[in-house]
């Protein structure tokens, strides 16, 4: 499936068909003025399988929070939630991926929730994870899968790009712009988790558990997290029914319809 658009295709800021693209400043005054069903479906998908690794722990960092709605869904009053920029009221720390700001086996939990994708170098970021988190500590992840399907619906939108073309298991390969974090590739996940034995030999304290795909429709309706499309809001049955669709489809054929992936990462 990677012949058909395979790219690289890196589209213009300007060029985006989507409302509000980067303002996460009007998509959390949005969300908390409307809750739009499909979105807080979408949102409560992405987090609240993470609450089993994080209940009771002290250390929970979440990195690249941007308009932090993980907070509605993480069941964890120590949250720390960081971001590259603290400019917003909401975000407790400004926190580069790639510099921690953390002592060495300090955190018990980090969660990365679609910022991996934007980061300049996913090798130099892992390698950070591996020196802060304590034994045992855990990263938690939700982030973009680069099937046929969303390559095509990208493409319409003129949203986010993506290469294959980089080393991400390169500390000195740059994958995104760093002057720019609203850079994005998106097929930088699929490169780090799709042959977990390459990325446990680049990171050996490091151990993949979970490594799921999902997502396909029920993105589509949400409507966007923080760049916007109009979508019509549904029930929550009818948004399960569709979840449920998902599931099935993404186990005929992953590399046609998943749009997203879950991965829980331990260290040694």
């Amino acid at each position: 499936m990677k012949l058909l658009f395979k790219g690289p295709y890196f589209p213009k800021h300007k060029d985006n068909r989507m409302d509000n693209e980067g303002d996460i400043n009007s998509a959390r005054k949005k969300y908390f003025k409307k809750k739009p069903t499909n979105l807080q479906y979408l949102l409560n998908n992405r987090y609240c399988w993470m609450n089993q690794y994080i209940n009771g722990k002290e250390k929970v960092v979440e990195l690249g929070s941007g308009a932090g709605f993980s907070r509605e869904f993480i069941n964890n009053p120590k949250l720390l939630l960081t971001d590259v920029n603290n400019t917003n009221v909401w975000i407790d720390q400004k926190v580069d991926a790639l510099n921690m700001p953390f002592k060495s086996q300090s955190l018990d939990v980090i969660i990365c929730s679609h910022m991996i994708h934007h980061i300049a170098s996913p090798a130099f970021f892992f390698k950070e994870v591996e020196r802060v988190l304590k034994s045992n500590g855990y990263l938690l992840i939700h982030d973009t899968h680069t099937s046929l399907f969303h390559r095509i619906i990208l493409r319409v939108m003129r949203h986010e790009g993506w290469s294959y073309k980089v080393n991400v298991f390169d500390p000195d390969f740059i994958s995104n712009d760093p002057e720019d974090p609203w850079s994005a590739n998106v097929a930088i996940p699929e490169l780090l988790f799709s042959n977990p034995s390459v990325f446990h030999s680049s990171f050996p304290h490091l151990k993949i558990l979970k490594n799921q795909l999902c997502e396909c429709l029920i993105f589509l309706i949400s409507g966007g997290v923080t760049a916007k499309v109009k979508t019509i809001n549904l029930p929550v049955f009818i948004l399960s029914m569709i979840n449920f669709i998902d599931q099935i489809l993404i186990k005929i054929l992953p590399s046609i319809f998943a749009f997203s992936r879950k991965v829980v990462i331990q260290k040694n």
